[in-house]
C-alpha cells in the first residue's frame, strides 16, 4: 500500500488530535503533532499557550525547531497524520485539510479537554483566548512566511466540524483523500447542515457564500433539503464570492426548517 500523508490545519478546537488518531488507526498511519510539541514547550517555560504564542511572535527560532521537523516529513517514506497548521506549507505532497469550528464550539471543547496550559475560568474567557491565540498564529506565520494560514484556498479539503462526531469528520476525510489520490472529483467544502442558512437560488449545485462567519446558502437549495431529510449531517458543496446575506430573512429560516426537519444553529445578528 502507498504511503499516506494527510495534514490537519484548523481553527483551535477543531478536533485535529481527537480526529487525526481515528485517522491513524484506520491507515496504520503514524501521528505527529506541532500542537502536542508547543504545549510541550509552554509547560516547559511555566506559559499558557496563548503566552507562548504571543512570545513567538518576537523569538522566531521557537517556529524554526517546529518547522525544521515539518519540512523533514516530506521526505519520510511511511504513512503520517500531520497535525500541524503549517504542514500544508512545509509537507506539499500531503492531503491538506482544514477543520473549522463556530468559535464558541473551539471554546466549549478545549475547556472540556482540561489541558493544563490552558485553564480557563469561563467560557468567555476560553473564546476570547481562541480569537487572541488565532490571531497571533496568524500575524506570526503572516510575518515569518507571508503566507495567510485561514485562506482556504491553501487546502484540499475544508470540513466543518461544529456539530459532528470525530468519528463522521474523520470517515469523510478518509473518502476524500481516496478520491484524491485516485484523481476523481468532489467538493472541496462539506459544511455542518445545521449552519446553512436559506438565502438564494433553488436550483444547481449546492453552493454557499460566508459572511462573518455565517453561511449562506448561494445555490442548490433544493438539492441540499434533500440532502438534510436523507439524512445527512454534512453537505458537500462549492464556495461562491459575494452574496446578498439580507436575502435570508426570518420567514425563510422558519420555512426552511419545516421543510428540512432541521434546526438552525444560529440566527443572523441583523435578523434580531
Amino acid at each position: 500500500m502507498k504511503n499516506v500523508k494527510i495534514s490537519l490545519a484548523g481553527d483551535l478546537g477543531s478536533g485535529k488530535s481527537t480526529v487525526g488518531k481515528i485517522l491513524a488507526e484506520r491507515f496504520g498511519a503514524e501521528v505527529y503533532s506541532t500542537g502536542t510539541i508547543q504545549r510541550k514547550i509552554a509547560m516547559e517555560m511555566g506559559m499558557s499557550t496563548l503566552a507562548l504564542n504571543q512570545y513567538m511572535e518576537t523569538h522566531p527560532e521557537i517556529d524554526g525547531m517546529i518547522d525544521d521537523g515539518l519540512r523533514a516529513l516530506e521526505g519520510e517514506e511511511k504513512s503520517l497524520i500531520i497535525d500541524s497548521r503549517m504542514a500544508w506549507h512545509f509537507v506539499p505532497s500531503s492531503f491538506a485539510v482544514y477543520m473549522m469550528a463556530h468559535p464558541r464550539i473551539s471554546a466549549e471543547r478545549i475547556m472540556n479537554a482540561g489541558r493544563e496550559s490552558e485553564r480557563f475560568g469561563s467560557m468567555e474567557e476560553a473564546e476570547k483566548s481562541v480569537s487572541d491565540r488565532r490571531k497571533s498564529e496568524m500575524l506570526r506565520y503572516s510575518h515569518l512566511y507571508g503566507v495567510n494560514i485561514k485562506d482556504l484556498e491553501n487546502y484540499d479539503l475544508v470540513i466543518d466540524t461544529s456539530y459532528v462526531t470525530p468519528e463522521t469528520v474523520a470517515s469523510h476525510i478518509a473518502a476524500g483523500y481516496e478520491k484524491y489520490t485516485k484523481g476523481e472529483k468532489f467538493a472541496r467544502y462539506e459544511i455542518c447542515a445545521a449552519r446553512l442558512l436559506p438565502c438564494s437560488e433553488d436550483s444547481g449545485e449546492p453552493s454557499f457564500f460566508e459572511d462573518d462567519g455565517m453561511f449562506f446558502i448561494a445555490g442548490g437549495a433544493e438539492e441540499i433539503a434533500k440532502r438534510i431529510r436523507g439524512g445527512a449531517q454534512l453537505i458537500s458543496c462549492s464556495r461562491v464570492q459575494g452574496g446578498k446575506k439580507t436575502d435570508c430573512t426570518r420567514e425563510k429560516i422558519r420555512r426552511w426548517e419545516e421543510e428540512t426537519g432541521i434546526k438552525v444553529a444560529q440566527i443572523p445578528c441583523f435578523l434580531n
